[in-house]
């Protein structure tokens, strides 16, 4: 039986970061809203009150409270029609809140300019806290690139009033700090989030793969069968109706033949296809980092339990980066083929770049243990890994 398709599967990124990813991100996001608007509204009480403590010496004050006035009726807007909004804020609304946000600024700035003593900006530091509210439903560079505007106007301004007295600048730069770390916290929040659930995901659906039957068709191709399956009961259910008239019309034979066909492609892809291809190609993570070459389908005869086992030690591997945030990139060359001599004895070699020695999860060295006797060599940051294991062939049809 011919294992063409499966000799070499190349690094490549897979298109699985469309509507489903995007809904993915929006489920997490909206778990942090609570929590964001809880930090939000407690940060934003605590400036009020040093405004409300501080008003007597700011030289206009009708300005800091029309500054005050402005950010709480945004805050109140926001917080009255955050469920009638969509999850992803709409660009004009966010544009909207930031032009607000700049007039409040402005005019807590000119509201204690000129006074005799050093002043904080209230207001102007409390736009950090509301930008916070915007962190899960606002993409992460709108909310960085507010921050560093928001940043630099009032570092500027609290440096400038602190040159007559340098003892200022230790009170200036908290001021700064409650202003920009809210929003840039809450954004690295976001991103981790989205990131273990994106990661947590796409391992379950991986390891779906590993109680499927060893040659079979993935989960992309189950769902092009039940639309062709779909297509062809409509065919025929219209022929024994009497809707669909016979003999048949050109057309309609062009697409009976087509349904046909494609059928009988996916059918046979089945039986050249084993499981641990349609693992890699099917993951979002594994699919740009592994290749994999197992030109006799080897994989579909281990069992079960080595399946796990094998599927395990590549994901640990291979997410390690992701989940410390290591910036070195890795990646993973599976090679499957026979052992000369008597037997259904295998070997499995998986040669993974940009491993340091004490860089390998002790989880993945259990794992490696349910497929069979190992036999590990580092070089550099290239771990190589040589797995003898015994097939079993009633495993294929499992």
């Amino acid at each position: 039986m011919s294992r063409v398709d499966e000799r070499t599967i190349p690094h490549r990124q897979l298109g699985r970061s469309g509507s489903g990813g995007q809904e993915r991100d929006v489920l997490s996001r909206a778990r942090l809203d609570l929590g964001f608007n809880v930090a939000s509204v407690a940060l934003i009480a605590f400036l009020f009150v040093v405004a409300a403590l501080t008003i007597g010496y700011d030289p206009q004050p009708a300005l800091t409270g029309a500054a005050w006035g402005l950010l709480i009726a945004t805050l109140v807007v926001a917080l009255v029609l955050r469920f009638r909004l969509p999850d992803v804020l709409p660009t004009w609304v966010f544009a909207g809140a930031l032009v607000v946000w700049a007039i409040v600024v402005a005019l807590d700035v000119l509201g204690t300019t000129g006074a005799g003593t050093w002043l904080p900006l209230t207001a102007a530091a409390a736009v950090g806290p509301a930008l916070l509210l915007c962190a899960p439903v606002r993409p992460a560079r709108d909310i960085v690139l507010a921050t560093i505007v928001l940043g630099a106007a009032v570092a500027t301004v609290l440096v400038i009033r602190s040159l007559p007295d340098m003892q200022m600048l230790g009170p200036g730069f908290a001021t700064i700090a409650v202003a920009v770390a809210p929003p840039l916290v809450g954004v690295q929040i976001v991103r981790s989030l989205s990131t273990l659930v994106q990661l947590e995901l796409d391992l379950v659906q991986v390891q779906s793969t590993v109680s499927s039957p060893g040659y079979a068709v993935g989960m992309m191709a189950s769902e092009e069968l039940a639309r062709l399956d779909l297509a062809a009961e409509r065919l025929l259910d219209g022929v024994a109706t009497g809707r669909t008239a016979l003999p048949l019309d050109e057309e309609t034979a062009g697409t009976a033949a087509s349904i046909a066909t494609e059928l009988r492609l996916h059918l046979i892809q089945g039986r050249k296809e084993t499981w641990l291809y349609h693992a890699v190609t099917e993951s979002a993570l594994l699919g740009p980092a592994v290749t994999l070459s197992d030109p006799d389908g080897l994989a579909a005869g281990l069992s079960r339990e080595q399946r796990d086992g094998l599927l395990t030690a590549v994901w640990l591997l291979i997410s390690d980066p992701v989940r410390t945030g290591a910036g070195q990139s890795r990646s993973l060359d599976l090679d499957i083929g026979r052992v000369e001599g008597p037997g259904t004895t295998m070997s499995i070699v998986i040669t993974a770049t940009g491993v340091p020695r004490n860089g390998v999860d002790p989880a993945a060295w259990q794992a490696i243990r349910k497929v069979g006797r190992h036999v590990e060599s580092f070089s550099g940051s290239t771990l190589r890994l040589e797995i003898t294991t015994v097939s079993d062939t009633t495993a294929e049809l499992s």
